[in-house]
This record gives C-alpha cells, structure tokens and sequence, in this order.
C-alpha cells in the first residue's frame, strides 16, 4: 500500500505548473483507488480473522465437552472424601494421567491459538493506522 502511494506521488501533476482544481480532481481520484483497495484488503483481513475466530469457538468447545466428561467421570459428587474415593475405585473407571496430561497440552495449544489471533489482529490494526498515517501525510502535501 505504501507503494501505492508513492507512486501515486510520483505520478502526480507538478503543483507549480498545475491549477489546484486539476491537483485536487488527481488526488480524489487516487482516494477513491486507495480507499477501494483498502476496503479489498480490510474485507480479506475480516473473513480470515472471522473463520479461525469460528474455528476457535468449535475447538472451545470441543475441549470444554471433553473436560466436562473428564470432571463427570472423576467425581461422585456425594460424601466426603475418603467414600468419594471409595466408590471411584469401586464403582467408576479412573481418569488416565495420559488423558488429563493430552486435554492440558490441548488447552495449552488452544490458548498459544488465541495469542496468534489476537496478535494478528494487533498487527493488521496498526499496519491500517500507520498506512493511512502515511496517507495523510503523503497527500496533505500535495
């Protein structure tokens, strides 16, 4: 985008030699250009930041049914503790050490998942805002 800009700089009618309604009719027009391409480019930003942002609700979800069924098979939920442990041994099966480990490094990567979003979203932010920064800048001179 940026390239955009100075090319459209580059090619712009000399001000000293050029009526100012001829400069500004150059101007908005490559606005309307730049704007257009933006709006392209914020449009693909969103549909991809709002499908891994679906596919993180799925796996939540997912994760959060696989913990319940975890929790509703360790826990008996009557009595204290020594007859909750009790019928644990007697009655359920025990939840693996592997199975819990599995579901901890699944919440751990789900987690890592939803840093990654939230810094591509901080990156696209300011990429926008220090892009249409340079606009203003770049064609405030002109």
């Amino acid at each position: 985008m940026k390239a955009l800009l100075y090319a459209a700089v580059e090619q712009a009618p000399a001000a000293d030699i050029t009526e100012s309604h001829i400069l500004e009719r150059y101007f908005n027009k490559f606005d309307e250009q730049f704007f257009h391409y933006c709006d392209k480019e914020l449009a693909k930003i969103n549909t991809f930041y709002s499908e891994k942002l679906a596919e993180a609700t799925r796996r939540f979800a997912t994760l959060n049914n696989e913990l319940s069924e975890i929790l509703s098979a360790s826990e008996n939920g009557q009595g204290n503790h020594k007859i909750r442990y009790r019928n644990n041994i007697l009655h359920k099966k025990p939840v693996s050490a592997r199975k819990l480990q599995e579901l901890k490094l699944a919440f751990s990567e789900f987690y890592l998942f939803l840093i990654l979003l939230q810094n591509y979203q901080n990156l696209n932010f300011t990429g926008f805002r220090k892009i249409l920064k340079k606009h203003d800048k770049v064609c405030k001179d002109n």
